[in-house]
């Protein structure tokens, strides 16, 4: 949506997503020509999306916007505050079909008491923090934040690995950390740790609340070489149990690599040889989310009845 970050963020994000694009594709596009590609995506009221999520058979999105403002480019014209509760607002319309994130860089001077009127007075569900706007996670003057989210056992999904600028901020051991630290907090490390995978999966192999997101580390393998991305997902589950691996999509970068519909059938309907239980396909695809964003069980006994949910 127009005013949700400042031009030149954007231009030098573009930049890497038309190198990416170009890649998958074998094109030459043009960082301004990516832009105008994604204006065709503007949603300001989740009508493409819902109607997207109908044609892939998704039962809920995760939504959620990014805190650049404090630690990179500035408050844009449409301020975080006011883009988390374009986001609350949404899954308060559509509650069978959003659940929202609040978006917050806990380094601003106000970061407590927005945290508590995100989630208690505008009903959001937990944090989307972006390391990458330039903070470690495990930096202690944030631990008043983990403290409250602690108390209302409310999950974090954090931006995890390299991509987007800063990329020591986000490594997974700094996420590991403030999930050691905070163990009734539901620690998802988004992107699976990107090109730190290995360190990612370490965490949510040893660590019983850490999970992993399968978004854009996902989609940029399976279109390199779908086998590879099906051997890579094999020993992902062999490392760290289905029940912490959650399908995710991320738009609106991988869609632009493949679609929404075509995401979700390669998941659900693997093509390879590879061995995947049905089990196991289903938990990936919604019932591991669903313990996590919707329920608090703690286990994978409990989590077995938590509700269906794609994100």
């Amino acid at each position: 949506m127009s005013g949700f970050t400042r031009g030149k963020f954007l231009k030098a994000n573009a930049a890497m997503a038309a190198y990416l694009y170009n890649r998958i594709h074998g094109t030459n596009i043009s960082p301004d020509e990516h832009i105008a590609s994604l204006k065709e995506r503007v949603d300001p009221d989740g009508t493409q999306l819902l109607a997207i999520m109908d044609q892939a058979g998704v039962n809920k999105s995760v939504i959620f916007g990014v805190d650049w403002a404090y630690g990179r480019t500035g408050e844009p014209r449409i301020s975080n505050k006011e883009q988390n509760r374009i986001h609350a607002n949404l899954a308060n319309k559509h509650p069978d079909r959003f659940i929202a994130l609040a978006a917050l860089d806990p380094r601003r001077p106000d970061a407590l008491e927005l945290a508590k009127e995100f989630i208690e007075d505008w009903n959001m569900t937990g944090f989307k923090l972006h390391p990458c706007a330039g903070f470690f996670p495990d930096d202690k003057a944030f631990y008043p934040f983990y403290k409250m989210c602690s108390d209302w056992k409310v999950p974090i999904l954090f931006h995890s690995g390299g991509l987007e600028g800063n990329w020591v901020t986000a490594q997974p051991g700094h996420i590991a950390t403030v999930a050691e630290h905070f163990p009734d907090i539901k620690v998802i490390m988004g992107h699976a740790g990107m090109e730190s995978w290995q360190s990612a999966a370490a965490a949510a192999a040893f660590l019983p609340n850490v999970y992993l997101d399968i978004s854009i580390i996902g989609q940029w393998r399976y279109c390199r070489n779908p086998e590879k991305f099906y051997r890579w997902l094999r020993d992902l589950i062999d490392e760290v149990g289905p029940w912490k691996v959650l399908f995710a999509s991320d738009r609106p970068l991988p869609v632009s690599w493949i679609s929404d519909v075509d995401w979700v059938k390669a998941v659900n309907e693997p093509q390879t040889d590879i061995p995947f239980s049905r089990e196991e396909l289903d938990i990936i695809m919604g019932r591991a989310a669903a313990a996590v964003f919707l329920s608090r069980a703690r286990s994978p006994a409990e989590a077995a009845h938590a509700l269906p949910l794609r994100s």
